[in-house]
């Protein structure tokens, strides 16, 4: 009996793990993950306890699922003149073909495991991130990097996931990674730099909009605090109406559906995000860690942002917008880099500089929040200087 009790808790596991693999971790309930495995949905809560035990194991299955997808890449690839730059630019793009979603899915349960205050989910989060970002700083060394730029190259790459994660194009993924890694290369070896073009404005890409008066403010504020604590997938305009204060035909007045809703959030928090960093470009990377990671966790902005980013990768509708949000990275660090005295950096360079950062927060996320300010800090300032030279 307890053999099949086991093989039961396993069919349920990975039951739950491919629905949250498919579909979202928001669409994986007792019931779902039963009728996938066959069983009753009484038999989740007996192996499991409840769901956060069941989404203990299912974020175990996905940890390990990465584990076994970083494993199966192949360092050794290419003809032997290929730079590092481009033999990660392939392992990158190999990683993104094949686990995109794995890494979606990770991403939801860092939020899951932020808002619900689950220790073993925030454990399991930081052993997923950090995992990444140590396979990519080993194989960095692997292919030759020097010991004092691991670090960059790792980065750069635990970034690039997360930036792109939510885009299903290939050749879409493979513009932004191979200019990325080359001008990180050429700026470590100190190669002359081809100024890149300047992109459009940040307002170019997602225009401010006015909202008609208070009332659609509160709304669409309301909005980002459900996708904060619940994700869009259990964002309902009924739960935006109660947080808000006002009916539910006030709600459908101003947006008249869910996916007009989602996407007034996301262009209102874009403009939030971007102008709390901007705040605190002056303080240089202290000062935006300070904003991407404050003691308790992400901000409640900064989360939210994350979920509709991530919300895009089930959603074909949110794709234009999660295009467009990618369109504006490096926008806030240009000013940092400026004001750090990189004076020629151009927007490639904010672009890899803001990903790069990006990265890094991701590995300190879930650290002891006693010493995680100070190493992001210390280790974002000894790259600084070894990438721009300063």
């Amino acid at each position: 009996m307890a053999v099949l009790d086991l093989d039961s808790a396993a069919q349920l596991a990975e039951a739950g793990f491919r629905i949250a693999l498919e579909d979202g971790l928001g669409a994986v309930t007792a019931r779902t993950a039963a009728a996938r495995a066959g069983a009753a949905a009484s038999a989740v809560n007996y192996h499991f306890g409840d769901r956060g035990g069941f989404l203990r194991r299912i974020q175990a299955l996905a940890v390990a699922h990465a584990a076994d997808q970083r494993a199966a890449l192949r360092l050794d690839r290419g003809p032997r003149w290929a730079s590092l730059a481009d033999r990660l630019t392939l392992l990158v793009a190999e990683r993104l073909e094949t686990g995109r979603l794995g890494l979606v899915l990770l991403g939801e349960f860092e939020i899951e495991a932020e808002v619900g205050g689950d220790a073993e989910l925030r454990a399991g989060a930081g052993e997923g991130s950090l995992a990444e970002f140590a396979f990519w700083r080993e194989t960095a060394l692997a292919l030759g990097a020097p010991q004092e730029a691991a670090d960059g190259w790792a980065g750069l790459a635990s970034g690039l996931l997360g930036l792109l994660h939510v885009e299903p194009d290939a050749g879409e993924r493979l513009l932004w990674l191979a200019p990325a890694f080359r001008r990180l290369g050429a700026r470590l070896s100190r190669a002359e730099i081809e100024p890149c073009p300047a992109g459009p404005a940040p307002d170019e890409v997602l225009p401010e909009r006015a909202h008609a008066n208070d009332t659609a403010r509160r709304i669409v504020e309301a909005a980002i605090a459900g996708i904060a604590e619940r994700g869009v997938h259990r964002l309902t305009q009924r739960d935006v109406a109660a947080r808000a204060g006002v009916s539910l035909a006030a709600t459908t007045y101003f947006f008249r559906t869910k996916a007009d809703l989602v996407e007034a959030a996301m262009v209102e928090l874009h403009r939030q995000v971007r102008a709390e960093v901007l705040a605190s470009a002056d303080a240089g990377v202290a000062g935006v860690a300070s904003v991407m990671a404050p003691a308790g966790g992400f901000s409640e902005r900064v989360r939210a942002l994350g979920a509709l980013q991530l919300a895009a990768a089930r959603e074909p509708t949110l794709l234009p917008l999660a295009a467009a949000v990618r369109a504006t990275r490096g926008a806030t660090s240009m000013r940092m880099l400026r004001r750090q005295g990189v004076n020629d950096a151009d927007g490639l360079d904010a672009m890899v500089w803001s990903t790069l950062m990006g990265g890094l927060i991701s590995t300190h996320r879930f650290g002891d929040p006693d010493r995680r300010d100070a190493a992001f800090t210390a280790q974002g300032d000894l790259l600084r200087a070894r990438i721009f030279g300063l």
